[in-house]
Formats: C-alpha cells, structure tokens, sequence
C-alpha cells in the first residue's frame, strides 16, 4: 500500500514540477507534442500503476481479514517505504552542494545493505565490501548512464 502511495506521490510531484514550468509545454507548436510528452507519458504510468498497487494490495488485505499488527499486512513495515521517500528527498537536496556522484554513493550505501539484509542476508565481512563495491557500481552505472549514454549534466 505504501509503495503504491509513494509512486502516486512522485507522480504528483513530477506532475506539478513540469505543469508548472514555463520552459516546457505540451502543443502549443502544432503537430508537435512538445518536449513534456515523454516525461507526462511516465507520471501517468508511474501514478496509474501507483493507484493499481494500492488497489490491488487493499484487496488481497481484505482476503485475509484487512490490515494487522503481524502477519502479512502489517502496520509496522511502512517504515522502509517512508525512508524511502525521506532518503530520496535527502539525496535531491545533496546533489548541490556535494556532487551527483558523492550524493549517490551515500544514498546507496545504506539502500544496498536494506536490499540485502531484507532478502536474508547476513551480515559477514565479505558484505563490507560487497557493499561498497555494489554502491559504487549503482552509482557509477547511473551517472555513466546519463552523464555519457543521454549527455545530462550533473551538479
């Protein structure tokens, strides 16, 4: 449910950002859509899917008797999805000061070790670094991506 309401609210957010600005618009150069159809095409899909997610979550919650304190549905797991968000809001505002790169390695630090301990991993010292290895890598492999592969600048 909470992934679902996260996706929605990026959604929501992306939607206002590009509604908003006056540099992008949507037709106004006749049979072009102009250069927000892309990034519109992904708010709707990523709020749509974000609705669908909630939906299809609140129904398979209610087959098994609706939202608990423990078994599947439980209340207390909305912490990872909430850090989540706060951690992404935290890594828009360190790319300024600190570099896309830095910024990023800090973000997926944490995020790899949540990955791995979440699919029942133990903690051993090959993981210290496995861990740093893995956060360069998703890293280094984003900034490539848009820095070389679609010519994005970064701060």
């Amino acid at each position: 449910m909470a992934a679902g309401a996260v996706f929605l609210i990026l959604a929501l957010i992306g939607a206002y950002s590009i509604y908003f600005d006056p540099y992008l618009d949507i037709g106004k150069a006749g049979n072009d859509p102009g250069p927000t159809f892309i990034p519109w095409i992904g708010i709707f899909t990523l709020g749509f899917g974000g609705i669908a997610q909630m939906v299809v979550t609140f129904i398979q919650s209610r087959k098994v008797g609706g939202f608990t304190f423990s078994g599947e549905f439980v209340l207390s797991k909305m912490w990872l999805p909430a850090a989540l968000v706060a951690s992404l809001v935290g890594l828009q505002m360190a790319m300024k000061p600190i570099g896309f790169l830095n910024a990023s390695l800090i973000f997926a630090l944490p995020w790899v070790f949540i990955l791995h301990w979440r699919a029942g991993g133990k903690f051993t010292q090959r993981y210290l670094i496995q861990l740093l290895v893995e956060a360069g890598l998703v890293a280094g492999g984003i900034y490539y991506l848009f820095a070389y592969g679609i010519n994005v600048p970064f701060p």
